[in-house]
């Protein structure tokens, strides 16, 4: 690989004897896997959307829709940041091709910022990356992720804005999993 105009990383491929450049962007997606992500902030409401997915089981790791197995990470960055970190160091596409996972967009703390950037980085190398942004906080409707956090999010993957204020989890959870079906 090689950074091309810009600071795109490129590859090369071979292709009938000619060498051509592909925007790593651009390369198939094929031996990548699917992350989908509930976004929010601390105590957002994140895990409460993902235990009532779960049909209120909030020890569960795994989660079938259709006859697809996700593998359901409730912990996020804003809980043990180190532990995410290692989390998607160690997940393989090739053997967890399916994640749910959460995710506090730290960009506006300069402290907390580095590790979110590691772990997206992590993440969008192996996975095509989903975004379930929980606009409003769930207890405090008046409470918003800003905007230049939910566009930052976008330069990693789709992103999906869940805007109704003050729903339940069961609620959320239901849009949620139409949303992983879209794309799954």
């Amino acid at each position: 690989m090689k950074m091309g105009d810009g600071g795109v990383r490129r590859t090369r491929s071979v292709s009938c004897g000619t060498i051509k450049e592909v925007p790593v962007a651009e390369r198939p997606t094929m031996n990548r896997g699917k992350a989908f992500i509930v976004v929010g902030h601390k105590h957002w409401g994140k895990s409460a959307t993902l235990k009532a997915l779960t049909d209120g089981n909030r020890f569960l790791r795994t989660w079938k829709i259709r006859s697809t197995i996700f593998f359901v990470r409730r912990m996020s960055n804003d809980d043990i940041p180190d532990s995410l970190i290692a989390l998607a160091n160690s997940l393989d596409p090739a053997t967890t091709p399916r994640v749910i996972a959460t995710l506090c967009p730290t960009f506006n703390d300069k402290k907390a910022l580095p590790a979110l950037l590691k772990i997206l980085g992590t993440f969008k190398r192996k996975y095509e990356l989903f975004f379930f942004v929980l606009r409003h906080k769930g207890d405090d409707p008046s409470a918003t992720v800003p905007d230049d956090e939910i566009d930052s999010l976008e330069r990693y993957g789709t992103v999906k804005r869940f805007h109704p204020e003050g729903a339940k989890p069961q609620t959320i959870a239901r849009f949620f999993k139409k949303f992983v079906m879209r794309y799954a």
